[in-house]
């Protein structure tokens, strides 16, 4: 990829399989069963699914501002109001997975053009403090691969 420094290649690539992740932990997943939850957990696949494409685009947002503007001031969202008020119940999850790829491809698009200089870009979020281009890229890239493996396990649970 033409940009991308060396150090920042693994996460590069690992950022770019995150829908793949999702597309995989769901795929064969009945309809029904997309709403099922763990005992004691408040998430169910769909609400998973919902949450990443929601997310994504707030993150593709970030760091759009971070490369573009000077320490932007970045917003905190509250994801379970957001699980509340968004419909999450009745959103689709296939529209969900292809939102989120498609904002990951864009924002993707963008990060291999980047070099050193504005992956050390910096915003400054409001829990989180002083942000790189990064730090986001980085907390997206394992926000994936934990919400791809918390729909594992309730596809292990509904096997039991």
């Amino acid at each position: 990829m033409r940009g991308i420094p060396a150090e920042q290649l693994d996460l590069f690539n690992r950022y770019i399989r995150g829908p793949a992740l999702i597309r995989e932990a769901v795929r064969g997943m009945a309809f029904g069963a997309m709403n099922a939850r763990r005992p004691g957990d408040d998430w169910s696949t769909r609400d998973i699914v919902i949450h990443l494409s929601d997310a994504e685009l707030v993150e593709g947002v970030r760091l759009r501002r971070v490369l573009a503007e000077e320490r932007p001031a970045l917003e905190a969202f509250d994801q379970d109001l957001w699980k509340r008020r968004l419909q999450t119940l009745w959103r689709d999850t296939d529209g969900a997975i292809a939102s989120f790829e498609l904002v990951r491809w864009q924002t993707a698009e963008i990060l291999a053009h980047c070099d050193r200089a504005a992956w050390a870009r910096e915003g400054v979020h409001a829990e989180l403090g002083a942000v790189s281009a990064a730090d986001l890229v980085r907390h997206a890239t394992e926000h994936a691969e934990q919400h791809a493996e918390q729909i594992r396990l309730i596809r292990e649970h509904l096997r039991s």
